[in-house]
């Protein structure tokens, strides 16, 4: 019954398409804009972003297999171009996002997700072209993986358009330029910080450090900056939060949920940097520290919207709620983990220490049976 009407099917769907166009002029449309907007979804930057960084994952772990060796100095120049591949895909992105929808990056939870990851991808990047030490390198394909992937598989959970029109409150292009993208950098910072203490934990745990202590000083160095980092920009972004907030809703401060998750990422940033620099936390103890934020972070980012109160209530969204908590536990129990393995190695200190000091007794005991 079908037979010879695929061509009618054809003239139909075109008609069709012209109709849509027409509409979307009648409403007021930009001249392109719907046909930007099928180039935007033919092109599918986020996978083909997540497929290069796939690629670049596998041979960065090849890489580390034998850094020194010459095919491990090639394997990290290709690991090198398979990321900025990733990285430009995913800002490419971005960038037809804002334009298509004419407005900053972040408007909505979905937005944060592929901003976070790009964020975090050009730091590592940057951290790594100035250090050369592999470490920053593989977190950034890690989290441009980890970033896109989490985009796409929130975008299946949510099930919705997520280039939607903006509801009426945050329809201000000059505090989606300022308090959000300054936020959510935060967010971002926050999550490196986390992503390079695991790095220490998984090297002390397996060995994979080999005593090298310089390598443990660079990781809590970039670990105590990145904790700067994250306290600058969720502190100003909190503060231009109020100030929006005093602008729209007439209040400056209301203990919303979401303004309280703010805070506690300010608040846990500040305890770790004090008790830094007041001698209770060493290496051990920034690292932990850190991966506890990366909870306090992803509890502002996420578990607020999960709690369907206050008046962000834009942001809220149902069906993450298990991941959310599995990420809580998984973070709590990788902390455990740097907790239990920091007593052994005390202990083991000590014990090193009690041996050095019995070995060196044992002469002067033999000089003084001699005399």
């Amino acid at each position: 019954a079908v037979d010879g009407k695929e061509s009618e099917f054809a003239d139909k769907l075109d008609d069709w398409r012209d109709e849509l166009v027409d509409r979307s002029y009648a409403l007021g449309e930009k001249e392109g804009k719907l046909e930007s907007e099928v180039t935007y979804y033919e092109k599918n930057y986020f996978v083909r972003g997540l497929a290069w960084f796939v690629l670049a994952f596998v041979v960065a772990a090849i890489s580390w297999l034998a850094p020194a060796s010459g095919w491990g100095k090639w394997t990290y120049r290709l690991t090198w171009v398979l990321g900025v591949l990733g990285a430009v895909y995913l800002i490419w992105g971005i960038v037809h996002r804002c334009i298509l929808m004419e407005r900053p990056p972040v408007g909505n939870l979905y937005d944060t997700i592929p901003f976070i990851a790009g964020g975090g991808v050009l730091v590592l990047f940057l951290l790594e072209f100035v250090t050369r030490r592999r470490i920053a390198l593989g977190a950034a394909i890690a989290l441009g993986l980890l970033g896109l992937f989490l985009a796409r598989a929130f975008e299946g959970v949510d099930a919705q358009d997520h280039m939607d029109p903006l509801r009426a409150v945050l329809r201000s292009n000059f505090w989606l330029s300022t308090h959000v993208i300054i936020i959510t950098l935060g967010y971002s910072g926050g999550l490196i910080a986390a992503a390079m203490s695991h790095v220490f934990i998984y090297a002390k745990a397996f060995g994979l450090d080999r005593s090298d202590r310089s390598l443990c000083r660079f990781l809590t160095r970039s670990v105590y900056g990145l904790v700067c980092f994250t306290l600058f920009f969720s502190l100003v972004g909190t503060v231009l939060g109020g100030i929006w907030a005093n602008d729209s809703w007439g209040r400056f401060w209301g203990w919303d949920p979401k303004e309280n998750g703010a805070m506690l990422i300010v608040l846990w940033c500040l305890i770790i940097l004090h008790a830094r620099m007041g001698g209770y936390l060493k290496d051990w103890g920034i690292h932990i520290a850190s991966i506890l934020g990366a909870i306090v972070v992803a509890f502002s980012w996420w578990g607020v919207n999960l709690l369907g109160t206050g008046l962000h209530s834009y942001g809220f969204t149902e069906g993450i709620g298990g991941a959310v908590m599995m990420f809580y536990c998984f973070e709590g129990v990788v902390a455990l983990g740097g907790i239990g393995l920091a007593i052994l190695e005390k202990a083991s200190r000590r014990s090193k220490s009690r041996s050095w000091k019995m070995e060196e007794a044992k002469p002067r005991e033999t000089k003084q049976e001699a005399t």
